[in-house]
């Protein structure tokens, strides 16, 4: 995990083993989410916290004759405005959980080491969407799922899209050696850990081992998620 190329928060490269575990191939989407909303009936978990902020300019989920739903159009784009909290009660409405930072680093990279995307060294928008529209990136915002190809774990758009929040508080000194707390998820707080970039942010947050955190209760119109299980013993 990490880079020496990278922020200071993602060094030195830290060799981190892990068990076995699943990841979903695609970033959970509106029209998934839209079905937990109308199970659970609400938009705030059972301590109050808002799981997902409709009002939202860039959110694509509507409430509409007492039922939610995916916009016409966006039902199978990642969902967005979801906070940490709804991440996190979604997972586990679908018998899941969120996947640890570690574990999230290891599926980016699709079992190429060394590399600072999951196809190489330079970014492309042949492989992701960000920045804006070039190539074959053709979405301003963010794109359906599956719109690029996978990683060479089989996984989609683990950089840019949507950034993934993760199950971890953030650290920002997790690499270093005195204070390695990878893969546990720490209870240092006030910050869960986003990774992978979106279609709005620049090359350099589609690395692999860009970190970044915000308040579990934050939302925001580019930072979606996807799940993770763990392998039966």
């Amino acid at each position: 995990m990490g880079s020496d190329l990278g922020n200071e928060n993602e060094t030195p490269i830290s060799t981190v083993y892990l068990d076995s575990y699943y990841m979903d191939r695609y970033e959970v989407t509106n029209r998934e989410y839209a079905a937990f909303l109308n199970a659970v009936g609400k938009i705030r978990d059972t301590d109050g916290r808002m799981i997902i902020d409709l009002e939202s300019r860039y959110c694509r989920i509507k409430h509409v004759d007492g039922k939610y739903q995916a916009q016409h159009g966006y039902e199978h784009h990642p969902v967005l405005t979801v906070s940490w909290s709804g991440a996190d009660a979604y997972a586990k409405w679908r018998g899941k959980r969120l996947p640890t930072e570690a574990e999230w680093e290891k599926a980016a990279r699709g079992g190429i080491e060394g590399k600072e995307y999951p196809w190489g060294d330079t970014a492309s928008h042949a492989y992701a969407n960000y920045e804006g529209i070039d190539g074959i990136d053709r979405w301003l915002f963010t794109a359906p799922i599956g719109s690029f190809e996978p990683n060479g774990y089989g996984l989609y758009d683990m950089s840019g899209n949507a950034g993934e929040w993760c199950a971890d508080w953030y650290d920002s000194d997790a690499y270093k050696p005195t204070h390695l707390r990878l893969p546990e998820k720490s209870d240092l707080g006030p910050r869960r850990v986003i990774r992978g970039g979106s279609s709005a942010t620049d090359a350099p947050y589609l690395r692999c081992a860009f970190r970044s955190a915000s308040p579990p209760s934050w939302t925001h119109g580019t930072i979606g998620f996807r799940c993770a299980m763990d392998v039966s013993k």
